[in-house]
């Protein structure tokens, strides 16, 4: 009974870590205005925002190295890839 109850909660627990990821990559697009899905009236993009949420995603995966599983490991490596390039992206756009 300890083992499903053990099994349980670290489910439960990667779904909320993957949401976590999810939440963070969303306020980094939103932030970089790279969200699919910008609200009318949202606030300009603010680049240094922006990267203030990439460094923490990055943060938090080196300060959890190994304890990670592998979706999770994958969830956190594939938001901070996909943030990094957006934020190159805005940042020439802002260049030109």
């Amino acid at each position: 009974m300890a083992e499903i109850q053990r099994a349980t909660q670290t489910s439960e627990l990667t779904d909320t870590f993957l949401q976590f990821i999810m939440m963070q990559t969303q306020q980094a697009l939103l932030a970089l205005g790279k969200h699919p899905s910008r609200p009318p009236g949202a606030p300009p993009p603010n680049l240094q925002l922006g990267k203030v949420f990439i460094d923490h995603l990055i943060m938090l995966r080196w300060k959890t190295e190994g304890n990670l599983n592998g979706d999770e490991k994958n969830a956190l490596n594939n938001a901070i890839t996909h943030l990094q390039n957006a934020f190159v992206e805005v940042t020439k756009e802002s260049l030109k």
